[in-house]
């Protein structure tokens, strides 16, 4: 069933509230009082009278005219040049499904499953009748022996929901293979730290989660008094589970990979599940085959949840249960649930308005059914001459990269080959893959608006498509050349497993990379990114990975000391900054990004060199437009919990780190703009 609500989940995209309901939480701070430079990105910050000075605030000074120009678009939590890529996706894929359906089988069916997105009067016809029948199915279970029961004979497609993860996932230790893997579970607050103390966003988070509940339990048929002691008890029962659970920061710090990774045998897993039929689940429900081995990645939230599955917790499980299928589902039932989920989901994110439901549902369907999609959009908005000279251009960045290592004074000699030839062995993924013989769904059927479908069932089957899959790949070698993502998503990534970098078609667009731009402007922009991408290899959690993508050191002890002392100077770095008075980052989960961007830099600088005439100042103008940001209030608090830098942090604390920047603008001591050399925090 997780895997139907990943899907559900998919078509509940966006939504519509605005910033009101956090003001009237508490009064808002002074979001100009930043150290050491006030968060340009947050909307309203910047005014026509907000000075500017190149020395003391560099993303200010080229950006502000384009700030003070820009809109948060209807139905989105921000702007900028990164939104302006993904409009351009949206508006594509959104063309691909408005015109004649297509002939081949895997396209149809993303054309048929919009279609069914689309179909509202059948949708309303069948109303919230599908979930109410799990709703009714949990409501009936009314001992512990029976919720078992529930677990272990109920089709997965037909539960509700679980109270934690299961499945396959790459071995971490073994890239080469696939491990069966028992995850954490679920919190409408998303981190458990807000268990513990509720932040400021947290509440606005709560107060949304709770009003699409509230709407949604009572459209299922209870009265408000059940549906708030529902609620209570969901709440009530996420407090016991949130202690034993990592928290974001937990999950984004760099040693995450090493916590999560607690090998079981079988018979420790029987021993661990305890009252939980997990094995059961896995082998019976799903269909995996029995295994010697197994990942538990929260060993503790297993214990904690063992303690709290009994008899007198049993009615805080149920309405857990109902809650979170209530909560999850919304976005795929009638209209006016599909209307609260929109709402929720942007109070959440801090948009305004609607998208229109073509945008939305063609979204949808490029992310729930990926590479259905992926060939028609390549072959409608993607060029192979682009291919070609990206291709070249990650070549040319792979090769300085051997003079940055070779430069890197604090590997010895041992770890530095090590890290050569890591770098040798990073394969790239470019634009789109060269075969599509692996991304078929020629086994995927389901009946058409015009058959008589629904989009519940559509659902249902692609959710079994999905695992019969994945079962199908658990008894296979990983396949390495095979891509994560489809080339329609505006993202680029490194896959410490496979040691690959992506730069996928949707995100090589507009005002990051098109074919007229000069050699500045693509080293700043695409250029950039690629060797940001690269230098995941070697970052806080890349250089936990050898190049066959195993989780084995290839240090040597005392490096790997050096390594994570300058880690630790970079997290304090960070932790000195504020985007306003009495907010802090979390310098501990952004040492991977944050070293990242300055490796990027770096490296297009030393390309830079070699280029006779080469314009700096085009070249870090450009790399300032790239990361151009007009955030909502609840999008900056998102951006506080990321592991990126904030935008304006992307482009002010990356430039300062090079003497190339600071002599170009005459920058010294004294200027907002200036760090010592001893002060500087870039690793490589």
């Amino acid at each position: 069933m997780q895997k139907i609500i990943s899907i559900l989940l998919a078509i509940a995209l966006f939504a519509s509230l605005g910033t009101a309901a956090f003001a009237q939480e508490a009064q808002a701070p002074d979001y100009s009082s930043g150290t050491p430079w006030m968060d340009i990105d947050l909307d309203g910050v910047v005014t026509e009278e907000t000075p500017v000075n190149l020395k003391e605030n560099f993303a200010l000074a080229i950006n502000k005219d384009k700030i003070l120009a820009l809109e948060i678009p209807e139905g989105y939590p921000y702007a900028g040049t990164v939104m302006d890529v993904a409009l351009q996706q949206a508006d594509d894929v959104k063309n691909m499904f408005l015109g004649d359906a297509p002939q081949s089988h895997d396209a149809r069916l993303a054309y048929d499953l919009f279609q069914l997105m689309m179909d509202w009067d059948s949708r309303n016809a069948i109303g919230v009748a599908p979930l109410k029948e799990m709703t009714d199915a949990v409501e009936a279970i009314s001992t512990l022996e029976a919720l078992t029961a529930y677990f272990v004979e109920t089709p997965f497609e037909d539960q509700i929901g679980a109270l934690c993860g299961i499945g396959s996932s790459q071995d971490l230790a073994d890239s080469s293979r696939y491990i069966l893997t028992v995850g954490g579970g679920g919190l409408l607050l998303g981190d458990s730290a807000e268990y513990q103390e509720l932040t400021p966003y947290g509440t606005v988070i709560k107060a949304a989660y709770s009003e699409l509940a509230m709407k949604m339990l009572v459209k299922l048929g209870y009265s408000e008094e059940e549906a708030a002691q529902k609620l209570e008890n969901c709440f009530s029962f996420e407090t016991m589970l949130a202690p034993a659970l990592l928290t974001s920061e937990e999950q984004q710090s760099p040693d995450y990979f090493a916590r999560i990774y607690n090998i079981f045998s079988r018979d420790e897993m029987e021993e661990a599940q305890g009252k939980l039929p997990i094995l059961q689940e896995l082998e019976q429900v799903e269909g995996y085959p029995a295994a010697e081995e197994y990942l538990v990645m929260q060993p503790e939230f297993l214990k904690k949840l063992n303690e709290v599955y009994t008899e007198e917790n049993l009615p805080l499980i149920r309405d857990y249960l109902i809650v979170h299928g209530a909560v999850n589902m919304a976005g795929a039932l009638d209209r006016e649930c599909y209307e609260w989920s929109m709402e929720c989901t942007n109070a959440v994110k801090g948009s305004e308005g609607m998208l229109d439901d073509e945008t939305v549902f063609s979204s949808s369907v490029a992310s729930v059914l990926g590479w259905p999609v992926a060939q028609l959009y390549v072959e409608t908005y993607v060029k192979q001459e682009d291919k070609d000279r990206i291709s070249a251009m990650i070549d040319e960045i792979l090769d300085a990269y051997h003079g940055i290592l070779a430069e890197a004074d604090f590997l010895s000699d041992e770890t530095r080959a090590k890290a050569i030839e890591k770098l040798d062995a990073i394969d790239k993924g470019v634009l789109y893959p060269d075969s599509w013989d692996k991304y078929s769904y020629e086994e995927l059927n389901f009946a058409s608006r015009e058959e008589g479908g629904t989009l519940w069932d559509a659902e249902i089957a692609i959710a079994k498509c999905e695992l019969a899959k994945s079962i199908e790949d658990y008894s296979k070698p990983v396949d390495k050349e095979k891509w994560g993502y489809p080339p329609q998503v505006v993202n680029c990534f490194y896959d410490p497993q496979t040691n690959n970098i992506y730069i996928l078609g949707a995100f090589a667009r507009g005002g990051i990379y098109n074919s007229d731009m000069s050699d500045e402007e693509l080293y700043a922009k695409l250029g950039g990114v690629i060797g940001h991408e690269i230098s995941h290899a070697f970052d806080s959690t890349g250089a936990q990975f050898d190049k066959e993508g195993n989780m084995v050191s290839w240090w040597t002890e005392e490096d790997y000391a050096d390594f994570l002392e300058k880690n630790a100077k970079m997290v304090d770095y960070y932790n000195n900054m504020h985007p306003w008075e009495g907010q802090d980052f979390y310098g501990s989960i952004m040492t991977g990004e944050a070293c990242a961007d300055m490796a990027g830099i770096k490296c297009m600088l030393r390309i830079a060199a070699e280029k006779p005439d080469f314009d700096y100042d085009v070249f870090f103008r450009a790399f300032a437009d790239v990361w151009l940001t007009k955030d909502s209030l609840q999008m900056s608090y998102v951006r506080i919990n990321d592991t990126h830098p904030m935008p304006y942090l992307r482009i002010n604390a990356t430039l300062q780190q090079f003497d190339e920047f600071l002599d170009l603008y005459g920058i010294t001591e004294g200027d907002g703009m200036y760090l010592a050399p001893e002060n500087r925090v870039a690793i490589w």
